[in-house]
């Protein structure tokens, strides 16, 4: 009896993990996973009633608990996978104290062939397509968001990288040392911005190009796709844009002799100066780096992992001065509020600064804008998103 019912654990196991949580879409087929789950906890319990990590495993009753499980459908659906994983584990590496026939049984081999996503929760890192599928399933989840949820999302990623685009004006505003090493300075103060966006989970449209990967694994649909894109790219727009007003408002730009304001004014004209050509490829090379650090970033389980995968593919996109739609959104939206300023201009003078603003008007924002929007979105999704689609789910089934 053991060992029948070592086998049918085994096989209810397997049939949970094998589950693709990307397509769980409503809360009946999540509670059919959460009644096959009951049975698994049920199950093992009775197999093995003195394995200590098992205890403490099925001492975890947060599944169950309706005001703490997540927002989306894949969500709930991958924590129900995961808390299997947990017992499966538990099953292999506990103290085992059942008969010998049912001890014989190799659960890990069975669960390792089920897919070669699943592993232990033992490294401090995941392995390349381990990696892959995540990044493929974050965006899934992104995609599903409710729409409210997603323009708040949005707003707020808008709102830091707006932030981060201060904190590098701030910083690159005086030449430390050399010109060089001031750039790399700022790009890693920049970085804080894109990290706080990864680790909050707000939406940024750059990085969500990276849901290209869905679309070639036929998991979703172009025209879902599309329509986040919409949603996030508006709000990252209204989150920069609003964070420009407030810092033109609180009149932080003046202080220093207006070094602030003419760092922004010197950084907002290059930009709207860049011949479409120029911007469009500026960007491919902008969002390959940024979905390479949110890339790296999925691979690590701790916040340091992620932080440390994030500052140096940010740093070096900064630095080199590549072109980022969301960053833009607030440069030159804030260069345009200050470029009449008569104190700022007063103390360009005052300085023998000369800046060119003639094109830092509406069409300049958008003639920078829309090429720069176009490399990111190729960057993102065909120099990241597809090549890692190729190299490790080409092969997956849907």
């Amino acid at each position: 009896m053991q060992r029948d019912g070592g086998f049918e654990l085994k096989e209810k196991i397997q049939s949970l993990i094998e589950h693709d949580c990307a397509l769980v879409k409503n809360n009946t087929e999540v509670n059919l996973l959460l009644k096959s789950l009951f049975e698994v906890r049920l199950l093992a319990k009775e197999l093995y009633p003195k394995n200590e990590a098992l205890k403490v495993i099925l001492g975890k009753q947060y599944l169950f608990k309706k005001d703490q499980i997540a927002q989306t459908s894949a969500n709930k659906a991958e924590m129900i996978v995961d808390h299997a994983k947990e017992i499966s584990c538990a099953i292999e590496l506990g103290t085992f104290n059942v008969d010998d026939n049912v001890r014989g049984l190799d659960f890990s081999n069975n669960i390792r062939e089920t897919s070669n996503t699943i592993t232990t929760d033992s490294s401090d890192s995941l392995s390349p397509n381990e990696t892959a599928e995540k990044v493929a399933r974050i965006d899934m989840q992104k995609v599903n968001t409710n729409t409210f949820s997603t323009f708040m999302l949005a707003i707020l990623a808008g709102a830091l990288i707006a932030i981060a685009g201060v904190y590098f004006t701030f910083a690159t505003s005086q030449i430390i040392v050399t010109r060089t090493f001031t750039q790399i300075f700022g790009g890693l103060l920049f970085s804080f911005g894109l990290m706080a966006v990864v680790i909050t989970g707000a939406q940024m449209f750059t990085g969500n190009t990276l849901g290209i990967m869905n679309i070639a694994s036929r998991r979703l649909g172009t025209t879902k796709l599309l329509r986040n894109w919409v949603i996030v790219y508006v709000g990252n727009f209204v989150g920069a844009a609003a964070t420009a007003g407030v810092l033109y408002m609180s009149k932080a730009w003046t202080n220093n002799g207006y070094q602030f304001g003419i760092k922004a004014l010197m950084i907002a004209s290059h930009k709207v100066s860049l011949g479409f050509v120029d911007a469009f490829f500026l960007g491919i090379l902008c969002n390959s780096l940024v979905c390479l650090a949110i890339y790296l970033a999925a691979s690590g389980k701790k916040v340091s992992d992620k932080v440390l995968a994030i500052m140096f593919p940010t740093a070096a996109f900064i630095a080199m001065g590549f072109e980022h739609c969301v960053a833009n959104m607030y440069f030159l939206t804030f260069a345009s509020l200050i470029k009449n300023d008569p104190s700022l201009l007063s103390a360009m003078q005052t300085a023998g600064i000369t800046v060119d603003t003639s094109h830092l008007d509406y069409m300049g924002i958008v003639n920078n804008l829309l090429p720069v929007t176009l490399g990111n979105i190729v960057g993102g999704s065909v120099f990241v998103g597809i090549m890692y689609w190729l190299a490790y789910m080409r092969n997956n089934k849907k």
